[in-house]
C-alpha cells in the first residue's frame, strides 16, 4: 500500500481561456460527453458502466506566469500542492513560459512542468540554457493531441507521486540511519569509557599489587598462604629468612610437616575450623628451623576465595615471637629469685638496681611496642580493602564501590612511612628484648643457688 496518496491537482497557464477549455474537455469529467456516451451505447451496444473508467484530475486555471506561480506558492504553503503544470510559452504582456517554470521551481521544485508551444520562441539548448536539464520539463507542441495530453498528465502525476514517496522512503532511512548512528555513536562512548575504567582500575590494581609486594617483601612477618592441606601457595621472603629452608623446599611439601608435633594437632584443627567457618582465627605453634631448633610463631589465620564455590586459601601472618617467649620465661624466673632475695633480706636493694638498669630499655621497648601497634591499626583497613579488591579482581567481580574503598584506604595510611619505620621499630625493640634478656641472665647467675 502506498504511503503517499495521489495527486491529482493540475494547473494550467495560459493567456488563452480557449486553452483552458480544451484542457478541462480532456482532463475532466463534464457533463457534455452524456450526448456522446448515448450516441455510443446506440451505436455498439456497449454502456458507460462496461467501458474503462477515465482518470480525471483537479484542474485550475492561470492567465499569467506570475499569476501562476503565486497559486503555485499558496497552494504549497497549503499543504495541497500541485502535482503538475501545463505552462504556454508565450503569455503576453507578461513573463513567458520558461521564466515562469523557473520561478516555479523556486518555490516548489518537486512541480513536473510540460511546456506548451506552437512557435520556435527558444531551441531547445536555449531552454536548456535558462532552466538547465531536468528530468521534471517535458515539451508539447500545439496543436497537441488529446491522448498525448492525457497521457503526460497521467505519467507525470504519478511520477510526482513516486518522487514524493521516494523521498519520504529516503528521510525515513536518514532518521533511521542517524537514530542507529546515535546508538553506535553512544555504544562507542561507553566502551571507550568502559575501557577507560577498565585500564585505570588495571593500574591500581597494578600499584596495589606493587604496594602488596613491597609490604610482604619488606615485613618482618612471614606471610603463607596455604590451601585445605597445608600446601604452601605463596610464602614472603621473610619465611626463607626466618627459617632458613629456601622457597623450593617449603613449596614442595606441607607446612603441617614443620610444626612442633605437640603443636601439630591443634594447629591443623584450627586451620580446619578457619576454613569451614570462613573467619579469622589466632593460634600459636612452634615451627622447626631447617638447622633443628624450634622457633615459636603467634599467627592470625584469614579465609581468601575466588569464588563462592571455590574452597578458598589461608592467609597465614605470623610473628616470631620467640624471643618474647624466653622473655615471659625470665621473667618468671626472676620473680622467683627476687622471692628467695626477700626472704634472705636483699629484696629492697636488690629490686632497686634491678629498676635502674631495666626502666630505661623496658620504656624503649614499651614504645616501639605502641608505635608498631598502631600501625598495624593503620595498615589494617588498607590490607583489608586489599585483600577485597584482590579477591574481587580474580572473580572478575570488581564495582566502584570497592575501588572507592581501596582508594580511600590508601589514602588515608602513609605506606612509604610505615614500610620504612616498622621494620626499624621492631628491630630496635629486638636488641632491647635481648639486652633485658642478657641482664637477667646475670642477675640468674650471680644469684646465689
Amino acid at each position: 500500500m502506498s504511503s503517499i496518496p495521489e495527486n491529482k491537482r493540475i494547473l494550467v497557464i495560459d493567456d488563452n481561456r480557449a486553452i483552458h477549455e480544451d484542457f478541462r474537455k480532456v482532463l475532466t469529467d463534464s457533463g457534455a460527453d452524456a450526448g456522446m456516451d448515448a450516441a455510443e451505447e446506440a451505436l455498439f451496444g456497449d454502456t458507460a458502466e462496461s467501458r474503462p473508467r477515465r482518470a480525471t484530475f483537479n484542474l485550475e486555471y492561470a492567465s499569467q506566469g506570475l499569476e501562476g506561480v503565486e497559486k503555485i506558492q499558496q497552494a504549497r504553503e497549503a499543504g495541497t500542492p500541485y502535482a503538475m503544470a501545463f505552462v504556454d510559452v508565450r503569455m503576453p504582456p507578461g513573463i513567458d513560459g520558461i521564466e515562469t517554470t523557473v520561478k516555479i521551481w523556486e518555490v516548489a521544485p518537486d512541480t513536473q512542468i510540460v511546456i506548451c508551444t506552437a512557435y520556435s520562441d527558444y531551441s531547445w539548448d536555449e531552454m536548456v540554457g535558462k532552466v538547465g536539464y531536468s528530468d521534471k520539463l517535458v515539451l508539447l507542441k500545439k496543436p497537441f493531441d488529446n491522448v498525448e495530453v492525457l497521457q503526460l498528465a497521467c505519467a507525470l502525476t504519478e511520477k510526482w507521486r513516486l518522487a514524493q514517496e521516494a523521498k519520504l522512503k529516503m528521510e525515513q532511512l536518514e532518521r533511521m540511519v542517524a537514530a542507529r548512528t546515535a546508538e553506535l555513536r553512544n555504544s562507542m562512548e561507553l566502551l571507550q569509557q568502559s575501557v577507560t575504567n577498565y585500564k585505570r582500575t588495571e593500574q591500581r590494581l597494578r600499584r596495589s599489587e606493587e604496594r602488596f609486594r613491597l609490604i610482604t617483601e619488606n615485613a618482618a612477618d612471614l606471610i603463607i598462604v596455604v590451601d585445605g592441606t597445608g600446601r604452601p601457595q605463596y610464602l614472603s621472603p621473610s619465611v626463607v629468612h626466618t627459617l632458613g629452608y629456601a622457597a623450593e623446599e617449603l613449596l614442595r611439601g606441607s607446612l603441617f610437616s614443620l610444626v612442633h608435633p605437640e603443636d601439630r594437632s591443634v594447629t591443623v584443627d584450627t586451620i580446619k575450623s578457619a576454613l569451614r567457618q570462613t573467619s579469622d582465627q589466632v593460634l600459636e605453634y612452634r615451627l622447626q628451623h631447617k638447622q633443628g631448633y624450634w622457633r615459636k610463631f603467634e599467627a592470625h589465620a584469614s579465609v581468601v576465595r575466588e569464588s563462592d564455590t571455590n574452597a578458598g586459601n589461608l592467609v597465614l601472618v605470623s610473628r616470631d615471637i620467640t624471643e618474647r617467649d624466653r622473655a615471659e620465661k625470665e621473667n618468671f624466673r626472676l620473680a622467683i629469685q627476687l622471692q628467695r632475695a626477700g626472704d634472705s633480706g636483699n629484696l629492697g636493694v636488690m629490686a632497686a638496681a634491678i629498676a635502674t638498669e631495666l626502666e630505661p630499655l623496658l620504656e624503649a621497648v614499651r614504645d616501639k611496642v605502641r608505635f608498631a601497634e598502631d600501625a598495624a591499626r593503620q595498615l589494617q583497613p588498607l590490607l583489608r580493602a586489599e585483600k577485597e579488591l584482590l579477591a574481587a579482581a580474580a572473580a572478575n567481580k570488581l564495582t566502584p564501590e570497592l575501588l572507592a574503598r581501596a582508594t580511600a584506604a590508601d589514602r588515608a595510611t602513609d605506606v612509604d612511612y610505615l614500610s620504612a619505620e616498622v621494620p626499624k621499630a621492631l628491630s630496635e625493640c629486638n636488641a632491647n628484648i635481648e639486652r633485658i634478656a642478657d641482664m637477667l641472665a646475670d642477675i640468674q647467675a650471680d644469684s646465689p643457688a
